[in-house]
């Protein structure tokens, strides 16, 4: 009786999973073919960004500066869609780690009332990385 009650349980809550099309929205917004090709061609991973807060559209080129400010993101790669609610940027993983160089965009966007969480990281073979 109890495993047919978990059982249904779990059938139950599939429907609340996530079915990833927001995730794969945010991560269009700020998708740039451009930098994802140059950045894999040189062995540079892209990292995609969820931006929540109070993000009016004035703040888009002050944001896009801030990441870019970040030590081990490569210069000219931010793209930023607040509409879309995702921030983008391509980083050498052999020098910094994702999860620095996330921490650190993290601390300088909560002065501007800006949260971020890492949505994916795509490497250098057009894959996603398993560090989400």
């Amino acid at each position: 009786m109890r495993a047919a009650f978990f059982i249904a349980g779990l059938l139950l809550a599939q429907g609340s999973l996530g079915c990833g099309y927001c995730v794969e929205d945010k991560i269009a917004a700020a998708y740039d073919h451009a930098v994802v090709v140059s950045a894999t061609d040189r062995g540079h991973e892209v990292a995609f960004l969820s931006i929540e807060g109070t993000t009016a559209k004035s703040q888009e080129r002050s944001i896009v500066s801030a990441v870019e400010s970040v030590a081990g993101v490569d210069r000219g790669t931010v793209r930023a869609s607040l509409e879309g609610g995702a921030v983008s940027f391509a980083f050498d993983p052999a020098r910094t780690p994702v999860s620095s160089i996330v921490g650190n965009i993290r601390k300088k966007l909560a002065a501007k009332g800006v949260r971020v969480s890492l949505l994916k990281v795509l490497d250098d073979k057009l894959g996603t990385s398993a560090r989400l």
